[in-house]
């Protein structure tokens, strides 16, 4: 006990200088730079509201408009909420330009060569479970500001990625209490360059998503050991960066190119380049689940662009869009996943809801009939940077029918 008493003080101390030197290099390395986000509070505080809640086939088109703009840095991390949102033909910038993957072992048959035994770096996200805690992931974007610091033409900015803390070994008591304390933060956090520098030595390795395998950019050196240890992953994890030479090109139910004059391209994004949903529809599958997720937020569902004023499900049928000045494409349906099954504020994930009661009610594209849709993927009409804001107006410039087209 003795003993103790004269190796607390020190440890103390240590374990204080290095929480205080870790604070202020962070710090010190966001000195000059801005973080891109909203101003203010979210645009979504007030998604309960009852007047959301709109019926059916009610319509006053001079009142909708864009409710939130979300971005997602990291696939199935947690979004960065915009006032005003920069696009091309890829979607919203640095939405989904980032994502995790794992290296696993392909399910192979008996007489496969050794190439295709090889384990293979694959994307991972919250559908999968043990990865729910990505929701509790924070990625922030920081861009230089040149009005207040001089900067080269190469800065571009830079990743802030934070996760909890999670004390561990045999100082976690001492963390714990240092956390509680205020001396140490309860978040960690790695930063990486949001572009890769010209001469980078950054692997170009594949990564597999759905069926593509594009070659893009291994940024692991920046994951810090104990992130893996953080989601209970046991494989070797790593970050993932988008090419910026190398998008996936879009096709199925997109427009081509010989109409659009481009053909738009992804990167990290499931299928298209800009999700939208309606938040009256939100609303109306949140008063079904309601006796099991009380408090049911359209942040389930992930989407770039909430509009408010449309009735529920008004949205199923449009084809083309004008958002503000900008024309878009409505491809098809979104087609939805479990993954809404995982609450973004608790990482908890739900046996069944809203899965079930989704697919119950909400199975209207005859191109997937299994599967339940709601919101809609767009494509831009053009694929030079524009922006949009909120409060921008909606337009139906044309509405028709939709047939989703499978991956």
């Amino acid at each position: 006990m003795d003993r103790l008493a004269v190796l607390l003080p020190p440890i103390l101390l240590a374990v204080t200088l290095i929480c205080i030197q870790e604070a202020w290099r962070m710090r010190h390395s966001l000195r000059g730079y801005k973080q891109v986000t909203l101003q203010g509070r979210s645009h979504m505080s007030d998604e309960y509201n009852l007047g959301y809640t709109k019926p059916r086939n009610t319509r006053d088109e001079s009142k909708w408009k864009v409710k939130a703009l979300h971005i997602h840095p990291i696939k199935s991390c947690a979004a960065v909420e915009l006032d005003v949102a920069d696009i091309d033909g890829a979607g919203l910038t640095w939405d989904r330009e980032f994502a995790f993957a794992e290296l696993l072992k392909p399910q192979t048959r008996l007489d496969a060569s050794e190439v295709e035994k090889k384990p293979r770096w694959t994307f991972r996200t919250q559908r999968q479970p043990g990865y729910e805690k990505l929701v509790h992931v924070h990625p922030e974007i920081w861009l230089p500001d040149r009005s207040k610091r001089k900067f080269t033409e190469k800065d571009k900015g830079f990743l802030v990625v934070k996760y909890p803390r999670i004390p561990r070994g045999p100082l976690a008591t001492l963390v714990r209490m240092l956390t509680d304390l205020g001396f140490l933060s309860n978040e960690k956090s790695f930063t990486v360059p949001l572009v890769p520098p010209e001469n980078h030595k950054y692997p170009s390795e594949h990564v597999a998503i759905w069926k593509d395998n594009p070659r893009w950019l291994n940024f692991g050196v920046h994951v810090p050991a104990d992130f893996g240890t953080y989601l209970g992953v046991k494989n070797p994890l790593t970050l993932f960066r988008v090419d910026p030479k190398s998008y996936r090109e879009v096709y199925r139910c997109a427009p081509r190119k010989e109409s659009l004059g481009y053909q738009s391209v992804v990167g990290f994004a499931d299928a298209y380049p800009v999700h939208l949903l309606n938040i009256a529809s939100v609303r109306d599958v949140a008063g079904k689940v309601a006796k099991d997720i009380p408090r049911f937020s359209a942040k389930r569902f992930r989407a770039n662009i909430l509009v408010s004023g449309p009735s529920a499900y008004d949205e199923d049928n449009w084809k083309r869009i004008r958002i503000g000045k900008h024309t878009f494409y409505c491809a098809c349906h979104t087609v939805r996943c479990r993954l809404p099954n995982v609450d973004p504020d608790t990482a908890d994930r739900h046996p069944v809801e809203p899965d079930k009661t989704l697919k119950a009610f909400r199975c209207i594209d005859d191109g997937d009939p299994l599967n339940a849709c709601l919101g809609l993927q767009l494509v831009p009409a053009e694929s030079e940077p524009f922006q949009i804001r909120v409060d921008d107006e909606i337009e139906v410039l044309e509405r028709g029918e939709h047939h989703y087209i499978k991956q």
